[in-house]
């Protein structure tokens, strides 16, 4: 029978799992392989595991955290872990519902690792956008990430963020696309949710406020203890994190999105920069627009969508705009989109498209 070197290495990661109790010494000591002949294998195995979560793609569903991994992962620099194992599959997100998924993540960084040829620095990170959001482990994951990190590792968060409205219909489209039949749109107003679509979802400050590192307003702390998942990190994330915008990455003002990238490469600490002449192009668009939210059967929900953006907005530019630790790439433009929060772009076709 036939058995891969790669099914080997991760044998033998898996063995070193069970006959080391010291969580610590295990993920910073030394692994070794105890019967493998290559001598390529033995050296890769000689090598002392050091890698962690470099970044995490933690936005919203539907604002763009598609097309921000096609970015990252086109960087030789850079790599999306997946659960897939199938080099031809598709990229994906990677769910982190519970302890056991850390385990496989951080596995899987290893086995790549000890793998890769010692020059490379590869950074490793993942994409799930529930993180953010209440689902699985939800921002609890960060407490895990600080636990199992290497010593020295700082993982960066980049949330993505869009208008209110533009993110119901894409999400309600999305899910129609791929769940039954769906329910009028003004039965998803508040938290009542179908499919994980309501206009709840979409108030960011609630999701962002999870991080611990904002102000708390009382109504915070009830809509983050009325909802399933959600908790703030303890202490505080002490991980950086990158704000952007939808509109920002589907942005085809070309000195924009330069300054955009420019500073999406600097966050990164990658030595090749992104530019616009070898630019990525706009994934995951939204599907068949069987739902078009401008149509006046959607006025109650496009009402209550904008003048939750109105506080959103607020929120953002008293909490964020001059926040340590925190970057709104080309920031006079990603607080003019925000502005528009509470304006209704069905009101005005240019607005946003």
């Amino acid at each position: 029978m036939y058995i891969s070197l790669s099914t080997l290495l991760l044998l033998a990661i898996l063995t070193s799992r069970v006959l080391c109790h010291d969580e610590s010494e295990r993920r910073n000591g030394n692994l070794r392989a105890a019967s493998l002949s290559d001598p390529r294998t033995r050296k890769v195995m000689e090598k002392e595991y050091r890698k962690g979560v470099d970044f995490f793609i933690m936005g919203w569903p539907k604002t763009g955290t598609s097309s921000m991994m096609a970015y990252l992962d086109s960087s030789k620099e850079l790599k999306v872990v997946t659960k897939n194992i199938d080099e031809n599959a598709d990229a994906a997100e990677f769910h982190l519902e519970g302890p056991e998924d850390i385990d496989i993540l951080f596995d899987r960084i290893e086995l790549d690792y000890l793998l890769s040829n010692e020059e490379e620095e590869l950074q490793y990170g993942i994409k799930w956008p529930g993180a953010i959001s209440g689902k699985g482990m939800g921002t609890k994951s960060i407490e895990y990430l600080e636990e199992y990190n290497p010593v020295g590792t700082e993982t960066k968060l980049l949330i993505g963020m869009r208008h209110p409205v533009r993110w119901f219909e894409s999400f309600y489209n999305y899910r129609a696309g791929r769940t039954g039949t769906p329910p009028p749109s003004a039965s998803l107003i508040g938290s009542h949710a179908w499919a994980g679509v309501c206009t709840d979802r979409v108030r960011y400050e609630e999701g962002i406020a999870q991080l611990g590192n904002f102000p708390l307003r009382s109504e915070d702390k009830e809509w983050i203890k009325s909802h399933k998942n959600m908790d703030v990190v303890n202490g505080g994330t002490p991980y950086k994190v990158f704000f952007y915008l939808q509109e920002q990455l589907s942005d085809d003002d070309k000195v924009r999105h330069g300054k955009f990238l420019e500073e999406l490469s600097s966050f990164m600490e990658v030595k090749v920069p992104f530019t616009v002449d070898n630019d990525v192009p706009d994934r995951n668009h939204d599907h068949h627009k069987r739902f078009d939210i401008c149509n006046k059967e959607h006025n109650e929900v496009r009402k209550v969508l904008v003048e939750n953006g109105k506080e959103t907005a607020k929120w953002i530019r008293a909490n964020l705009a001059d926040a340590d630790g925190v970057t709104l790439p080309n920031k006079e433009h990603f607080l003019d989109i925000v502005d528009i929060f509470g304006t209704d772009p069905c009101d005005d076709e240019d607005l946003l498209t």
